[in-house]
């Protein structure tokens, strides 16, 4: 089952969209354990329900907490439980991979008659009779990162090619090739390349990178699924995944977070130069 934020449910269930419960909160705090080597894979968690109604059914083992887990690259998808409050769940080696998504959900495990629960929107009459399976909270979808794709230094999905085609001192990316592209005349690149190996880089940094991955942002925007058969697409949406950018936000801030504040190494620059 694909939950969305706008689905409705004929009873009331607990989340951030809905507004059934006046007030009370179901979250999961996780935390990833990796071992590259091996592909070994365990994510620590903590939940946090404060809705006492549904917290005492989850108590008292009549309601489950769980997460869906799904990776599209291994093909994964199931519904694991959790054990309360916290614990770790644990996945064969290889069955996650790069992005991997987890919705956390509470079920119920056994049906329940004559419910009263606390703070429910009038729209609901009580009390409610419910069945197994049926939804009473689910919280927004996490998105992970998985293998070593996200430890790949940002330059290195980044090619910078001297083109004769290209104008002196105008910069192209392209995006159709293994590399990010960043096509230079031939001047412009032996300049360019020169001060990549100097305590310039910095500078580098800001007029060069800086644009061309604000370009590769404004293209994912677009569409999100693009480049999927090209090698830089997964180590750059892995680095956007570790950093939390989904796209959506400022070209310009996410761009400054993905090559982690480069105008503020040109103190070095400004020091040895004094």
């Amino acid at each position: 089952m694909k939950f969305t934020d706008d689905m409705r449910f004929p009873h009331p269930v607990l989340t951030d969209e809905t507004g059934d419960f006046a007030e009370g909160i179901f979250a999961l705090e996780t935390e990833v354990e990796e071992i590259l080597e091996t592909g070994k894979v365990s994510i620590n968690y903590s939940i946090d329900l404060t809705e006492p109604s549904i917290r005492k059914l989850v108590e008292g083992g009549q309601a489950t907490v769980g997460i869906f887990v799904r990776c599209g690259d291994t093909f994964y998808s199931d519904l694991r439980e959790l054990g309360w409050p916290e614990g770790k769940v644990e996945f064969e080696n290889g069955s996650l991979l790069n992005r991997v998504t987890i919705r956390p959900v509470i079920w119920l495990s056994q049906p329940l008659q004559q419910w009263t629960p606390d703070n429910v929107h009038p729209e609901f009459t009580l009390p409610l009779n419910l069945i197994a399976g049926d939804i009473l909270a689910f919280d927004d979808e996490q998105v992970l990162s998985v293998g070593q794709a996200k430890l790949a230094p940002m330059e290195s999905i980044f090619s910078l090619v001297a083109s004769p085609d290209q104008p002196e001192g105008r910069l192209s990316v392209k995006l159709d090739a293994e590399k990010i592209t960043i096509l230079a005349g031939d001047g412009t690149y032996k300049m360019i390349n020169g001060l990549r190996h100097s305590q310039a880089r910095s500078a580098v940094l800001s007029s060069v990178y800086m644009p061309a991955v604000m370009e590769v942002l404004d293209a994912l925007r677009a569409n999100p699924d693009m480049y999927e058969n090209r090698r830089w697409k997964q180590p750059f949406a892995a680095k956007c995944t570790i950093a939390g950018i989904n796209y959506e936000g400022s070209l310009f801030e996410n761009a400054q977070t993905l090559l982690e504040l480069p105008v503020s190494r040109l103190e070095a620059i400004a020091e040895a130069g004094a």
